[in-house]
């Protein structure tokens, strides 16, 4: 749906790339992670967020939300855009980065013409319109007012201290970096070692057999902490010596083959790293704690749910 508005529109496309990248689809994943109270993804025990930043309203207040277009002598602005991009977030992962600017205006062009028409046939007290409208109001409201409670909780000073907490506390921990061969049984992990027992490299014997992810590059999976992997992996790897190989190791993943290549102490990442993820991991935790004080001051009744005494009766948090 790509549209050409030449360079004009190209330039404006630029400059809302360098403002807009990760901002608003960061501000609506952390909205929805930590309202939802959504766990982060696993591999291996290894997690991946998204921080918070500001929303579209601080951006206009600065002064950028500039008028990228009008219709019929109304205006469509940076802001707009702005929300369209976190609205429309799951479809935009399948367009194109340099288009999706271009992407979004002509969505938002398109939508414009269609609402002003339907004003012209004063569609404004139609059920179907009122009703939508309530809906957005109230997740209007959650939103904005869910992110001010959350950056009420994460001021510089509790992400500084997590910091201290986390990373310069631990100084001194131990890391590994290790490589493994992933297989489906004992069976298969048994044959592995034999395999490199036998004179066969570690590296070409798991990018022969090994499933997982990392087998096309020789089972390596880098450095990393205890607590980074599920319990038995984590065991069987901080049990070795550099060049050790492990004996067959189970997981829910599947059966291992794990040969440690060095051991080292954990160094201290730069705050500036680490400040997006502690952020993250902070106000999953903290919207965890508000979303719960505020459920037990609402009363919340479920249309024909069964009444157990003691029990209740409102559906937890989203999982």
């Amino acid at each position: 749906m790509g549209i050409y508005l030449g360079k004009g529109l190209l330039m404006i496309g630029r400059v809302w790339r360098e403002k807009s990248i990760g901002w608003v689809a960061s501000v609506l994943g952390t909205i929805l992670a930590i309202l939802a109270v959504m766990a982060m993804p696993v591999v291996f025990g290894v997690s991946d967020g998204r921080a918070a930043a500001p929303d579209a309203a601080t951006e206009a207040a600065s002064g950028a939300d500039d008028v990228v277009a009008t219709v019929n002598g109304t205006e469509i602005r940076f802001s707009d855009i702005a929300l369209a991009e976190e609205e429309n977030a799951a479809a935009l992962a399948r367009v194109p980065a340099d288009v999706r600017f271009e992407y979004l205006l002509s969505l938002l062009i398109d939508r414009r013409i269609v609402s002003l028409e339907a004003r012209a046939h004063q569609m404004q007290d139609d059920p179907g319109v009122r009703r939508r409208l309530a809906y957005f109001e109230d997740k209007a409201l959650r939103d904005v007012y869910w992110v001010s409670l959350l950056n009420g909780e994460l001021s510089e000073e509790v992400l500084k201290e997590a910091y201290q907490k986390k990373y310069v506390d631990a100084e001194g921990e131990e890391e590994v970096h290790a490589r493994h061969i992933l297989v489906a049984s004992e069976a298969d992990a048994q044959a592995a070692i034999s395999a490199v027992e036998g004179g066969e490299d570690f590296v070409e014997a798991a990018k022969r057999l090994s499933t997982g992810p990392s087998g096309a590059d020789g089972g390596d999976l880098g450095f990393f902490k205890r607590e980074d992997m599920v319990g038995p992996f984590a065991e069987a790897a901080f049990a070795l010596e550099a060049g050790q190989i492990s004996d067959p190791v189970q997981t829910k993943f599947g059966w291992h083959v794990i040969k440690v290549e060095e051991r080292r102490q954990a160094s201290v990442p730069d705050f500036a790293a680490v400040r997006d993820q502690l952020t993250f991991e902070l106000a999953q935790e903290k919207g965890q704690a508000l979303m719960k004080g505020l459920r037990a001051n609402a009363k919340v009744e479920i249309s024909g749910a069964p009444v157990t005494p003691g029990q209740d009766t409102a559906p937890q948090p989203a999982p």
